[in-house]
């Protein structure tokens, strides 16, 4: 578990970096770019009706909040974005409570579980061979998909419109390894970014080619 967060005086486990900045969406901030963590969340449970529309982080109750934090502290499985869609679907709702079930499977971290002022990283979910770069299957996927990115410091600019498509994509075998893909990029540290209409000549240019 990693050094905890403290948010108005409570502290939460910092999100498992498999969930990337989809996190950012679910646990802080909703910003308008929510259609890939959307689509994320929708290939992971395989709901495929699940829509975040009219959700907000910001109107997460105390207790919702203490359960997706114990929810993202751990890597992006189906049991764990089935609770996230729960919570999701419980504050479009217009509620604050929990699911006693949910509240028991994924209670609050405390303070001490959290490990305030020490920091050890989060093990890896998906195990990278020596031999594959963790960018390489993103952008493998990227350009058979004929889907521009450019890769700069620790970025990786993409329209996360055109992404969140893909992850929504019929072929389901395309849906899971873009989806693989993508926890490899975050748990190797990368960000994603948005870039609308990013062509592949301005990809090229940012990325120094």
């Amino acid at each position: 578990m990693t050094d905890g967060k403290n948010i108005d005086g409570q502290y939460f486990p910092v999100s498992h970096p498999g969930w990337g900045g989809f996190a950012e969406e679910l646990f802080h901030h909703t910003s308008r770019y929510y259609a890939t963590a959307e689509a994320f969340l929708r290939n992971l449970t395989g709901r495929r009706t699940f829509a975040m529309a009219g959700y907000r982080a910001e109107a997460l109750s105390p207790a919702q909040r203490a359960v997706l934090a114990a929810v993202l502290a751990e890597g992006p499985d189906r049991e764990r974005a089935d609770a996230a869609v729960r919570i999701v679907e419980a504050v479009c709702a217009g509620s604050g409570e929990v699911e006693p079930p949910l509240a028991r499977r994924f209670p609050p971290v405390s303070a001490q579980a959290v490990g305030v002022g020490r920091a050890e990283p989060h093990p890896a979910l998906h195990r990278v061979p020596a031999d594959v770069a963790p960018l390489d299957p993103f952008l493998g996927l990227a350009e058979g998909l004929q889907m521009p990115v450019a890769v700069w410091d620790g970025h990786v600019e993409v329209s996360l419109h055109q992404l969140a498509t893909h992850l929504d994509s019929g072929n389901a075998t395309l849906r899971d390894n873009l989806q693989a893909a993508i926890i490899k990029l975050h748990e190797a540290g990368f960000v994603l970014r948005n870039h609308p209409h990013l062509t592949h000549a301005e990809a090229r240019t940012i990325s120094g080619d």
